[in-house]
């Protein structure tokens, strides 16, 4: 009963917290930031099954489960990294449209 409802309250967390990341404006445009992001939600559930069936405190069962959660960790930190840099460089470039110096138009016909 417990593993089922911690494989509940997991799927439920990470499908809410994916929908709030799914709107960060670099999403779209930032392949490498979806694959870390979507990499680490697997291993998310893997960690807590191997959390959750471990017998004792200090096994394998649960050395593999912190390991799991360890790479599902750094997945989460590089995919939020390189959603971030691609959102700074997002607004780099658009810095640099707006910079650009526009021929000034005269509204009066001559």
């Amino acid at each position: 009963m417990a593993t089922s409802l911690a494989a509940v309250i997991t799927l439920v967390t990470l499908g809410a917290w994916h929908l709030r990341t799914r709107r960060r404006p670099s999403w779209l445009t930032c392949p490498d930031g979806r694959f870390y992001i979507t990499l680490g939600y697997p291993a998310v559930v893997i960690a807590v099954y191997w959390l959750t069936n471990s017998p004792k405190i200090g096994g394998f069962e649960w050395a593999l489960g912190n390991l799991w959660a360890l790479g599902a960790m750094i997945a989460f930190v590089y995919g939020f990294n390189a959603l971030n840099a691609e959102s700074e460089r997002q607004a780099l470039s658009h810095l640099d449209i707006e910079s650009t110096p526009q021929p000034q138009t005269s509204t009066f016909v001559r």
